[in-house]
């Protein structure tokens, strides 16, 4: 196994390797934070208010709060953040990949 380290140009390959799955997920966060970003301050209090309130599950909700966290969500452009996603994973797949 360490053998292989002393060849020339191998363990850089091999630490890249390892935190390459690191870098993918870093990648989908950041482009997670970006598109939360992109939403107007008083709706994201209001998802993170009714998120705290129902600790994740929505049944821990009045029908109101349900039927308002789910304009909420059309706001958010979800099919939009899901395409975003999918393009940067592919990137950052493709770029780790080739090296």
């Amino acid at each position: 196994m360490f053998e292989d380290a002393n060849e020339p140009g191998k363990f850089p390959y091999m630490r890249l390797r390892r935190i390459a799955p690191w870098l993918i997920l870093f990648e989908l966060l950041r482009v997670t934070r970006d598109h939360w970003d992109q939403l107007d301050p008083s709706d994201r209090a209001e998802v993170t208010d009714l998120m705290r309130r129902s600790r994740g599950n929505p049944r821990n909700l009045t029908p109101g709060d349900r039927a308002h966290l789910r304009d909420m969500t059309h706001r958010l452009h979800l099919g939009r953040l899901a395409i975003s996603l999918g393009t940067a994973a592919v990137f950052a797949r493709r770029r780790h990949k080739g090296r």
